[in-house]
């Protein structure tokens, strides 16, 4: 029964997000215990919305195309190469077709905002923690 429920929530990516974000925070937070309850508690909203920021980001460079470029010149050597073999000419689409057709078209684009969301609320919530201790 809680092996299918586990299962069921696991294919959610907001709670994939949180577990492996809490493994960590917990597994860091035992690495560099400090004297206070308050303080660890502090200590360990920060490893969390520091972990969602880190998702949010790495979402939005695969996004965005950061590394576009790279794979538009991969994509120009591959053409290259065939267009010899058989002798038919391909033109190599332009960078900005290649933009549209091969990244920003990608079915597979995560969201965003609310990793950075959740992010911002953690480390809110951990400074306001601090001040208090």
């Amino acid at each position: 029964m809680l092996k299918e429920k586990f299962k069921q929530y696991w294919k959610k990516e907001k709670f994939r997000v949180w577990f492996v974000a809490t493994v960590i925070a917990l597994a860091l937070l035992l690495l560099n215990w400090e004297p206070g309850v308050i303080r660890n508690i502090s200590d360990y909203f920060f490893n969390v919305g520091l972990l969602y920021i880190l998702v949010g980001a790495t979402r939005y460079i695969r996004n965005v195309g950061l590394f576009k470029t790279f794979s538009y010149m991969a994509y120009k050597r591959r053409t290259r190469k065939t267009q010899g073999y058989d002798g038919t000419v391909i033109r190599p689409m332009s960078l900005a077709e290649y933009t549209e057709k091969y990244i920003y078209a990608d079915i597979y684009q995560k969201d965003v905002s609310w990793p950075l969301l959740y992010g911002v609320i953690f480390l809110i919530i951990s400074m306001l923690i601090a001040f208090v201790a």
